[in-house]
């Protein structure tokens, strides 16, 4: 037993990709619903670790899709091994757009043309204001339209 309650021999486990598969897996095919044709697609998750699905998801969009123009974005930009690298030489990627909630080595940002990082402090700030003084939060939130 742990100090947490299960046992210490169960077997590791990832859903990473990249992971060394316990059997050969077959292909995985990415279904396209809907007409993305000469639009703007944002394929958008909370972070970016490895760069494979996110290729894959651009390259399906953009060559079976025709869409114009491919943005990914997370808010976590976590870019592990060369995976910035390999999303910046796709041709199906446009832009890259995270947060800086995790620091981003200042190398890769000045090779990258695609990168957009977008600042967290004023948000995070007034968040931290707002509930100090027991003001509303969501509407940090809210459109200036609505």
């Amino acid at each position: 037993m742990s100090a947490l309650g299960g046992t210490a021999d169960a077997a590791p486990s990832s859903d990473e990709e990249g992971d060394e598969p316990q059997k050969k897996q077959a292909e995985q095919m990415i279904t396209l619903v809907g007409d993305v044709r000469g639009r703007t697609v944002f394929l958008v998750d909370d972070m970016i670790d490895k760069s494979g699905s996110w290729i894959a998801a651009a390259e399906t969009v953009r060559k079976r899709g025709g869409a114009s123009r491919v943005y990914c974005i997370a808010t976590h930009g976590l870019f592990g091994g060369d995976s910035l690298d390999e999303m910046e030489a796709s041709d199906s990627i446009d832009k890259i757009v995270v947060t800086n909630s995790f620091p981003i080595d200042e190398k890769k940002l000045r090779h990258s043309k695609k990168l957009v990082v977008l600042e967290l402090a004023g948000l995070l700030s007034e968040a931290i204001r707002r509930n100090h003084y027991g003001e509303s939060i969501s509407a940090l939130f809210q459109h200036a339209s609505d």
